[in-house]
C-alpha cells in the first residue's frame, strides 16, 4: 500500500486487520490569524539561517560541550533583533498549542479550515507520514441554528460548532485532545459500525457511516459533461468510554475516528494531502528551516473511571488485545495509586530496520489509567477534567538531540515546550559502598592490596560535601572535574595519619572515576559500557528517563502540561521516546544465530520510570525540605529530611532489581503469547504477580519507615 495507507484485508480476520494511527483533533479556546503563524514561521526561519542553535543540523555538534551556552546566548541575541522584542520568562500556562509546536519542534502550519462556524489548522513535522495534529477553535461567537444543533451552511461534520462546543462542554470548559483518528483498511468500516451497533449501540454518534466524495466533471465538444468520482474519503465517530460502567450514559468528551480513504484521499499521505487528513483542509504553503523533527505516534493514553469496561469495549469491537499490566504495586509512591493497562491491535509487523520501526503506524497501542485513590495525577485529572485523552507519546530518532533542540529554542525566544523536572537522584548518588567498591583490591580494575575502609570513604565523602561538589545527599556536581575533586581531597590528605593519607592517595584514580559515575551510575547499571560518559552527561543534562527491557532500550521524557489555561489545572501534556531495538546484525550474532526482526513497540513503556519516577520526586521534595530547614537553621528538620531522603533512596536501589525482574518477566510473557505457548505465558504471569507482590511489600515497609523519619 502507499505510505500511510492502510491496506486491504479480509474481512473479520483479527490477526491480519490493519489499523494505522492517523490523527489526532485538539479542541482550542481560539487561533490566531493564520498570517500571525506564518510570521513566526518567517522569523524562525530567519533565525535558523543566521546560525546553528540545534545539535543535529549542522554547526553545534562540532562544539566542545562549554561553547553550546554561548551559542544560544548569541541565539538569543539574533531572536530579539529578529522578533524585535525582549524574551520574557517561560510561562506553561497560557501557551498558544499552535505556537509552542512551531517554535518548540519546528513544525509548521500546513494546511487550514476557515467554515461557518470553525477555523482549524493542521500542523505537522517536515514528514507527511509522522503525527497529525488538527487544531480546532470556535470562529467567533456561537454558531449554530435556533435549535443548537448542526449549522445547515457548515459541512464537515467534524468541523461543526456544536460538535466543538461538545468537547468544552464535557471537560469543566477546558481545552483538550477531543478525537483519536485511526486509518482503517477498505471494507473494515461496515465490520466495526456492526460491533458497536450489536455490542455498544449507545457510543454511536451516527449509525450512519459519513462519505466525503472528490468529483471531476468531464466532457469535450459537443458532448454533454459528466461527473466521475476521483475519490472518497468514510468516516465512522464513536464516543470512546461510558460515563461510569456499560450500563450508564455515555461521556461524550472523547471520540474514536475510524477513517477509510480510496483515490485521491489515499494518493498521499499527511500534508501533501491535506483533505486525506480531514476533508475540507486546504494546503497552507510551509517552509521548514531544517531544525523541524519528525515524529511518529507510538500510543495514546487515557484516564478514565472504568479501566476494565474500556480495555472491553475494545476487544468487543476492535478485537484489541491487552499487552502489559501495570498493577498498583508498581505504580504506587505515597498515598498515590493507579492501575493501567495498555492494550492494542495484533499487528502482525516485523520489519528489518530501525529506520521502519521508527515510522511504522500500523502498531497501535492505548494505554489505560484508573485512579485506586484520591491522591496523585490522575485522580486530579479525573476530578477537574473528567475522562479524557491524559497524553500522547510520538517517537522521534535522536531523543537526546530533539531535547536539547526544545530547551535551546525556548531559551532562546521564550516561547515552545518545557519538560518536567526530573530530579538529579533519579540517575544517581554517591554512596560510601560506591567508594569502597571502587577501591576494592578484588576488583580487576585495582591493585591486589588496595582497600578503603569506611571511616575512610566517610571522611572522602564529607571532603567532597564540603568543598561543595557533593551535595548532603550525594548527588555529585554535574560538571565536576578531576581537578575539583583532587582539590577537594587535598585538604583531608593533609589531615589524614601517613597511612591513610597512602592508602587514600593510592585510591585517588578510582575515586575519581567513581565520584564521575555517580553521577549517572543508575543508567549505567542499565546500559553499561554501551555508551560513552559523554552521552550518560548529556542524558542527564537533558533529564531524559531511561529503561531497558530484554536488551531493548527506552528514552523518554514529558513535557510540561499542555492546553492549559491556569497553572494549577489539570491538563493533558506531550510524551517523547526513542526507542532503540536490540537486533542481531552482521558480525554481532553467534554463529549460526538469525538476524531477529523488530517489532514495533520494542523497549516497552517505561516499567522502572513508573515508580522510580515517582520516588525520585518524593525524594526531591525531601531534598527541598531539606534545604528550607537549613535556611532556618532548623537542625531537627533537616535531620529529618535528610532521613526521608535516605529512605527514599534505599527504595529505589532495592526496587530495581525488583523492577528488573518484572520487566524481564514481561518480555517472556509477551514473547510466549506472540508464539502460543500458553504454559510459558501463564507461568511468566505467575512470576510477574510474585514478583509484583514483592515490589508492594517493599513499597509499604518503606511508607512505614518514611512515616516514621517524618
Amino acid at each position: 500500500a502507499p505510505a500511510g495507507e492502510a491496506s486491504q484485508v479480509a474481512p473479520g480476520n483479527e490477526a491480519e486487520r490493519v489499523m494505522l494511527f492517523h490523527h489526532v483533533q485538539m479542541f482550542a479556546k481560539s487561533l490566531k490569524p493564520l498570517s500571525e503563524y506564518k510570521a513566526l514561521e518567517k522569523r524562525l526561519n530567519s533565525l535558523s539561517a543566521k546560525g546553528h542553535f540545534d545539535p543535529f543540523s549542522g554547526g553545534m555538534r562540532f562544539l566542545e560541550e562549554h561553547a553550546h551556552q554561548a551559542r544560544v546566548i548569541e541565539g538569543t541575541k539574533i531572536w530579539e533583533d529578529i522578533a524585535a522584542e525582549r524574551n520574557q520568562p517561560f510561562e506553561a500556562a497560557g501557551q498558544d498549542i499552535v505556537e509552542q509546536l512551531i517554535v518548540g519542534l519546528g513544525w509548521r502550519v500546513t494546511a487550514e479550515y476557515t467554515g461557518a462556524c470553525t477555523r482549524a489548522v493542521l500542523v505537522t513535522s517536515s514528514d507527511p507520514c509522522g503525527v497529525k495534529m488538527v487544531i480546532t477553535a470556535a470562529a467567533d461567537g456561537v454558531c449554530a441554528n435556533d435549535k443548537g444543533g448542526a449549522h445547515p451552511d457548515e459541512p464537515y461534520d467534524h468541523f461543526q460548532g456544536n460538535f466543538v462546543q461538545g468537547f468544552f462542554d464535557a471537560h469543566n470548559d477546558r481545552q483538550s485532545i477531543g478525537v483519536l483518528g485511526f486509518e482503517v483498511a477498505r471494507g473494515e468500516l461496515e465490520t466495526i459500525l456492526e460491533r458497536y451497533k450489536r455490542l455498544h449501540p449507545k457510543l454511536l454518534i451516527s449509525d450512519q457511516i459519513a462519505v466525503y466524495t472528490d468529483t471531476r466533471s468531464i466532457g469535450h465538444g459537443t458532448v454533454a459533461k459528466r461527473t466521475i468520482e476521483t475519490g472518497r474519503m468514510s468516516i465512522l465517530e464513536v464516543y470512546a468510554y461510558y460515563r461510569q460502567d456499560a450500563s450508564s450514559e455515555t461521556d461524550t468528551g472523547t471520540v474514536l475516528r475510524f477513517v477509510e480513504r480510496d483515490g485521491s484521499f489515499a494518493s498521499a499521505p499527511g500534508f501533501a494531502n491535506p483533505e486525506g487528513v480531514l476533508p475540507g483542509l486546504r494546503d497552507s504553503d510551509a517552509h521548514f528551516d531544517g531544525t523541524s523533527i519528525p515524529a511518529y505516534s507510538d500510543h495514546w493514553v487515557s484516564n478514565v473511571i472504568d479501566r476494565v469496561g474500556f480495555l472491553s469495549t475494545l476487544q468487543d469491537t476492535l478485537g484489541f488485545v491487552p499487552k502489559v499490566e501495570f498493577n498498583a504495586g508498581v505504580i504506587a509512591a505515597g498515598a498515590a495509586r493507579i492501575e493501567s493497562t495498555v492494550i492494542g491491535n495484533s499487528s502482525a509487523t516485523s520489519v528489518a530496520s530501525e529506520a521502519e520501526v521508527l515510522k511504522s503506524q500500523s502498531q497501535v497501542y492505548l494505554p489505560i489509567n484508573n485512579a485506586l485513590s484520591q491522591q496523585g495525577h490522575v485522580a486530579a485529572f479525573l476530578d477537574q477534567f473528567g475522562q479524557g485523552v491524559q497524553h500522547l507519546a510520538s517517537r522521534v530518532q535522536d531523543l537526546i538531540s530533539f531535547v536539547e533542540r526544545v530547551n535551546n529554542y525556548r531559551t532562546m525566544t521564550g516561547r515552545g515546550l518545557r519538560f518536567l523536572a526530573i530530579p538529579r537522584s533519579y540517575y544517581g548518588i554517591l554512596t560510601q559502598v560506591q567508594l569502597i567498591e571502587a577501591c576494592d583490591g578484588t576488583s580487576k580494575a585495582t591493585p591486589t592490596d588496595m582497600q578503603l575502609p569506611s571511616e575512610l570513604a566517610a571522611a572522602t565523602i564529607k571532603a567532597l560535601h564540603d568543598a561543595q561538589v557533593v551535595s548532603s545527599t550525594g548527588v555529585v556536581m554535574l560538571e565536576v572535574s578531576s581537578h575539583d575533586i583532587a582539590s577537594a581531597l587535598a585538604g583531608a590528605l593533609a589531615t589524614l595519619p601517613p597511612d591513610d593519607a597512602r592508602v587514600l592517595t593510592e585510591c585517588m584514580p578510582y575515586i575519581d572515576a567513581a565520584v564521575k559515575r555517580a553521577r549517572y551510575i543508575n543508567v549505567y547499571q542499565l546500559l553499561g559500557t554501551n555508551i560513552e560518559e559523554s552521552l550518560y552527561l548529556q542524558i542527564v543534562r537533558n533529564q531524559v528517563l531511561v529503561d531497558i527491557q530484554g536488551g531493548d532500550v527506552l528514552l523518554q521524557i514529558f513535557t510540561c502540561k499542555i492546553l492549559q489555561a491556569e497553572a494549577s489545572h489539570e491538563a493533558p501534556f506531550l510524551e517523547f521516546i526513542q526507542r532503540v531495538c536490540s537486533q542481531c546484525r552482521d558480525g554481532s550474532c553467534e554463529e549460526g544465530q538469525p538476524v531477529k526482526a523488530i517489532k514495533p513497540g520494542c523497549g516497552g513503556f517505561g516499567i522502572r520510570n513508573f515508580l522510580t519516577l515517582f520516588l525520585s520526586i518524593e525524594l526531591g521534595k525531601a531534598l527541598a525540605d531539606q534545604d528550607e530547614a537549613h535556611a532556618c537553621a532548623d537542625g531537627a528538620a533537616a535531620d529529618r529530611a535528610l532521613r526521608r531522603a535516605l529512605l527514599l533512596n534505599q527504595q529505589l536501589d532495592e526496587s530495581n532489581p525488583v523492577l528488573t525482574a518484572i520487566a524481564d518477566a514481561m518480555t517472556a510473557e509477551a514473547r510466549a503469547l506472540e508464539t502460543g505457548d500458553d504454559a510459558q505465558a501463564l507461568c511468566m504471569q505467575q512470576r510477574k504477580a510474585q514478583l509484583t507482590t514483592q515490589l508492594q511489600e517493599l513499597s509499604d515497609r518503606f511508607s512505614a519507615l518514611t512515616a516514621l523519619a517524618s
